[in-house]
């Protein structure tokens, strides 16, 4: 059942479509039970568990890397030419139930009793996190365990007392930012709604960070948490880690996060959807729907920025191509033979350029500054195909000029 309307107007933004779709579709997986898989191959380096080095870095998409579909409980690395093996786990224990208030974003299904819409209380099980490294032949080196609690200044408590523990993800080791990196998934069982939290342990198990990463569903930016291509900076999507530096938060107010990523070893690209939901009441003050509003000052304001790692801004633009559903998502494509990101702004029929070189000097070529696309393709040409809500659309880039495009422009298939 969902929660009483007027609750949900009181909830925090980013959960208000999620906790309808939530009932529809079941989107989180869980995993009470402790979990243990079989050790991958063993790692030539640690940075390695998070993302390869390429052998042609200035000409990698790092716009579009990600992190890998599969994680592992259970993984070996090397670190200074040592074997080190990390194991991960989840456990639930039904035979203590938390209790908490809520205040409208977990719903009746997980009321503590039949008093819920009186004392708004609901109710799940104890839980532990547990993180081990050994070294190869079993000698112990660091054991972590988190309970439920420790998330609650992260999350929001109803969330995580509500929440079915499961194992955090390794992302790597990041000595120069503080250690072990890990992803942890906390939602409401069977929905969308949820935060994934970032932490940062020490080799010694002491937490040197832990902060917000992303949402599960609505409100998710289009980021993974991911080291710069070349190292020495930490994307968590909420935050830039830098070494000796302090973290750099991403979010901005009255404003949402809409894209977080590298674009070269010194570069990282941030677009945003200014304003935030406001709640609109009847004539006897009771909340009666929810709009997003853009402050006036905001309407044209850039709001995509190219940051150095020291988080100054050297470039910045008007961009409004981003989607937004369960998540928002920029259509994008990398060229390598131009070595050029082209985000697709259909709003403003334009397409936007980022040269991966120097991507501070970003340009916006119009669809009417292009020729119309007819066959044949020239050899000299790169083709990039980029959909819209409702189109598809072709590029033909002259692999020359990266500003110098024809296009064509048709329905989405099916």
């Amino acid at each position: 059942m969902l929660p009483d309307f007027p609750q949900l107007f009181v909830a925090r933004r980013c959960y208000l479509v999620s906790l309808v779709t939530s009932l529809l579709i079941g989107c989180q997986p869980s995993s009470p039970a402790e979990q243990v898989a079989t050790p991958p191959p063993v790692l030539d380096s640690v940075q390695l568990a998070v993302i390869p080095v390429p052998t042609a870095p200035d000409t990698v998409d790092w716009l579009n890397r990600s992190l890998p579909g599969k994680a592992t409980t259970d993984t070996t690395f090397r670190l200074n030419g040592q074997l080190y093996r990390l194991r991960l786990s989840a456990t639930t224990d039904s035979a203590r139930m938390l209790r908490i208030a809520t205040g409208g974003i977990v719903g009746e299904a997980l009321a503590a009793d039949s008093n819920f819409a009186r004392n708004r209380l609901v109710t799940g099980p104890a839980g532990r996190y547990q993180i081990v490294l050994t070294t190869a032949a079993g000698q112990p080196i660091m054991r972590k365990e988190f309970q439920k609690p420790d998330f609650y200044p992260v999350v929001g408590a109803d969330i995580v007392v509500v929440s079915e523990p499961t194992p955090p993800r390794f992302l790597g080791y990041y000595p120069e930012v503080g250690g072990l990196a890990f992803w942890q998934e906390i939602g409401i069982p069977g929905s969308d709604v949820g935060t994934y939290v970032f932490y940062l342990l020490d080799l010694q198990g002491r937490v040197r960070g832990m902060s917000a990463g992303n949402e599960f569903g609505e409100g998710r930016a289009d980021c993974d948490p991911l080291p710069a291509p070349r190292g020495g900076a930490l994307l968590t999507c909420g935050q830039l880690l830098r070494a000796g530096q302090p973290p750099l938060p991403l979010q901005k107010p009255h404003a949402d996060l809409v894209l977080a990523r590298f674009l070269s070893d010194t570069t990282v690209l941030t677009i945003y959807q200014y304003g935030e939901y406001k709640v609109t009441t009847d004539s006897l003050g009771h909340p009666e729907s929810m709009e997003w509003q853009v402050p006036p000052r905001l309407r044209n304001q850039p709001n995509a920025f190219v940051l150095n790692l020291r988080g100054q801004p050297v470039a910045r633009f008007r961009y409004t191509g981003f989607a937004s559903a369960l998540g928002y998502t920029v259509p994008r494509a990398y060229l390598p033979a131009t070595r050029t990101y082209y985000l697709l702004d259909e709003e403003q029929r334009a397409l936007r350029l980022l040269e991966q070189a120097s991507p501070a000097a970003t340009r916006e070529v119009k669809f009417g500054q292009m020729s119309p696309f007819r066959p044949p393709r020239k050899p000299a040409e790169a083709r990039l195909v980029l959909d819209a809500e409702e189109s598809r659309y072709e590029f033909y880039v002259d692999k020359s000029q990266p500003s110098r495009i024809r296009y064509r422009r048709r329905p989405l298939p099916g």
